[in-house]
């Protein structure tokens, strides 16, 4: 029986590498959110049952999928960025793959994907993005209704960027609008209705730059059934290796 997952360890964090039975020589780099894990064993994409559907459809196209656990709730620090990066080029190292790679950020996992394009750049051949929470300023703001919550999420923040100032950590608001890369965003109802300002500025900005972007609104309970469309996008960047 093929092996299917590749475990390992980098930075005291699991990794794995989500292997096709066909591989089509390219990669996608999967950067989650604040639940998003990999443990020795077991990765969320597996775990949950409509990523693990995603990742199905993903991989039975021939992609061969890597994500890391990214010190689990990082919202966006540099640890993580540096990580990302690190891992890149491990999965680079290891696997037979066009250096050009597909990236997917999920939830805050967008915080990542917009500080790691600085490092990748031209290695970076389209990104996906899914329920984005592309503002952290604006996803404290939100919390700040709950007390309990807001300060759970102050704390969370200042430990994973290292920090006793929040507003050194808030201020550091990256954007897509620069990336020549293709971008498509995947928003539920429900987070559009929440970040609908942040995705209607970033589609006007990359508009006026004559940058490529789209959106696809689906609702709530069909939020990952985007797989097909999503290998479609993909694969419209294929044709230059």
């Amino acid at each position: 029986m093929p092996v299917t997952e590749r475990y390992f360890r980098q930075e005291n964090q699991y990794a794995v590498i989500h292997l096709p039975i066909r591989p089509n020589g390219f990669g996608v780099l999967y950067i989650g959110g604040n639940t998003h894990y990999v443990d020795e064993e077991q990765s969320c994409l597996l775990q949950h049952f409509d990523k693990r559907k995603l990742l199905s459809v993903l991989t039975e196209e021939g992609y061969t999928v890597f994500t890391s656990n990214l010190y689990g709730k990082n919202w966006g620090s540099d640890d993580a960025v540096e990580l990302a990066e690190v891992l890149y080029h491990s999965v680079m190292r290891k696997e037979i793959l066009n250096p050009s790679i597909h990236i997917i950020g999920e939830g805050t996992g967008a915080l990542v994907v917009c500080k790691l394009l600085a490092h990748l750049k031209e290695k970076v051949r389209s990104i996906c993005l899914l329920n984005p929470s592309l503002n952290l300023k604006n996803e404290l703001d939100l919390e700040r209704e709950n007390k309990l919550f807001y300060k759970r999420t102050v704390h969370e923040i200042l430990k994973a960027y290292k920090t006793t100032d929040i507003y050194y950590a808030i201020g550091r608001t990256c954007y897509f609008y620069e990336t020549i890369s293709p971008i498509k965003i995947y928003s539920s109802t429900r987070n559009h209705f929440k970040w609908k300002k942040d995705i209607r500025l970033l589609e006007e900005e990359r508009n006026r730059n004559n940058l490529p972007i789209s959106i696809l609104i689906s609702l709530e309970e069909k939020k990952y059934e985007c797989g097909k469309n999503l290998v479609k996008f993909l694969k419209k960047y294929q044709t230059v290796l």
